[in-house]
């Protein structure tokens, strides 16, 4: 077999970052290769050869496999998803780009050539964001080319910033709450996509079990109306792994590097979307009552149109559907956390058809039956057969109504589906109102039914007040039915 390259010693980030690291228990995630294109030999010995020899007689077989060889300097680090980025540790730089290839990496050393990486202090590196060439040349003269474009990360302060002076030194505990939190959001964002060549935070840890206890007593003290990103199942699942990672064993996991990196960074979206730490406690109740009166806000239609609809909603449908608008108003419900919109989602399917199944239970097996055995009575008067017919059809659309909404809400049962479905609802042209009458056609349709079979009844045995020998007969067989 060619000789082998020497392989290049570890890296040490004790000039930067200031932490020994044995690489040993990571190198399924961080490589060291020679800045050369590497050729590798692989022999084989081919079965049924003649082996009287060693060479020149075919018995073995050499396969030379080349790849592209990674900078010198450079360190490919692997994401836990699979994915790689690399890492400078001489200039404390980490890019995304394929710096293997020649052109991407000649890009990648203008990137930083205009950046002013002497400035950085321990613990401090840049995530460059290299651009196409013809957006670099747009931004040229800006700042020295595209420096703007890149991400200052200081892992001492857990901060990141697009504006170097924000994290500098001390300079992130200067900021505003707002400008903090966002520095703080892309700092975790930053090391959730790069945790390979980094330890995990000290804070890390401390932040999460924090802001996970916040949330679990949120939970307990608001119930339902709580705004936090987390449920009180979740806050728990989530506070057993953190207790989990933190073990001695997982202290240069980069698992939990991800980990704890998606859960601050969540922490933070969540600050963000409440406005932490700028407004006062009244500031902050009214903000909150604001947002929840905004989820209520939908069309309301013309007043002749709603002076109509009200008629129809309190005298033909019995003022049933107001029962579903407020259902669908509490559903339509968004607090700030999808798993209780999807939970009322749930519920909201649950109870549509349980109640029916409920009312074609009732139809085909009373009304349907009773209604069309009273028509096979012979003799029955004109004004019951006109009742009784219209009772049948009836019953007849409650069934098919019925039938078709179960099926049309069966096919909507994920988290997206009811954020179109409650947005069709609040903006159609009748708003909840149409809507809400519509969902009670089924109840409605079986109450009507039910009423005109008793007219039906009512008129078929007052027919025969005047035949004293035939009432009490036609009262028996309205019984029986």
């Amino acid at each position: 077999m060619p000789d082998s390259p020497l392989p290049r010693p570890p890296y040490s980030r004790e000039s930067k970052l200031g932490v020994n690291m044995d690489y040993a228990s990571r190198s399924s995630t961080l490589f060291s290769v020679p800045s050369v294109y590497v050729s590798s030999s692989l022999t084989i010995q081919v079965t049924g050869a003649d082996t009287n020899t060693a060479s020149g007689d075919g018995c073995f077989t050499t396969i030379q496999e080349s790849s592209l060889a990674i900078p010198e300097d450079w360190t490919m680090c692997v994401h836990p998803q699979g994915w790689v980025y690399f890492y400078n540790h001489s200039l404390s730089i980490v890019t995304d780009q394929n710096i293997r290839l020649p052109d991407v990496l000649r890009m990648t050393q203008e990137s930083y050539s205009g950046y002013p990486l002497s400035e950085l202090l321990e613990g401090m590196e840049v995530h460059l964001h290299v651009q196409a060439q013809k957006i670099a040349q747009k931004f040229e003269g800006n700042n020295g080319g595209i420096a703007t474009f890149n991400l200052t990360i200081n892992h001492n302060n857990c901060v990141a910033s697009y504006e170097i002076a924000d994290v500098m030194g001390d300079n992130s505990y200067r900021l505003g709450p707002k400008r903090l939190n966002r520095c703080r959001r892309l700092y975790w964002n930053y090391l959730w996509n790069h945790p390979s060549h980094v330890l995990t935070p000290a804070r890390a840890v401390e932040d999460a079990t924090d802001a996970l206890t916040w949330f679990y007593t949120d939970n307990l003290i608001s119930g339902v109306r709580s705004t936090v990103p987390f449920s009180k199942p979740e806050c728990e699942e989530l506070s057993r792994v953190v207790r989990e990672i933190s073990c001695p064993g997982n202290e240069k996991s980069i698992a939990k590097t991800v980990f704890l990196a998606w859960l601050l960074r969540e922490v933070c979206s969540y600050r963000d979307a409440e406005n932490w730490g700028q407004l006062t406690q009244k500031e902050s109740q009214v903000f909150r009552r604001e947002k929840l009166a905004s989820n209520h806000s939908a069309y309301q239609p013309p007043p002749v149109i709603l002076t109509i609809l009200n008629f129809v909603i309190n005298i033909l449908c019995f003022g049933i559907p107001h029962t579903y608008r407020a259902h669908v108003k509490i559903t339509s419900e968004y607090r700030g956390r999808l798993s209780s919109v999807q939970k009322n989602w749930e519920n909201y399917i649950e109870r549509l058809v349980r109640e029916y199944s409920h009312f074609l239970l009732i139809m085909m097996t009373r009304s349907s039956r009773a209604t069309v055995g009273f028509l096979a009575v012979p003799g029955i008067p004109e004004g019951a057969q006109v009742t009784a017919t219209i009772s049948t059809f009836a019953s007849l659309g409650s069934i098919i109504v019925g039938v078709f909404s179960i099926w049309r809400h069966q096919a909507n049962t994920t988290t997206a589906d009811s954020f179109t479905y409650m947005h069709n609802v609040q903006h159609r042209y009748l708003g909840l109102y149409g809507h809400a009458i519509l969902l009670s056609l089924p109840p409605t349709l079986l109450v009507w039914a039910i009423l005109t079979f008793t007219v039906s009844v009512v008129v078929f045995v007052m027919n025969g007040v005047d035949e004293p020998e035939g009432t009490w007969a036609k009262v028996s067989t309205w019984t029986f039915y």
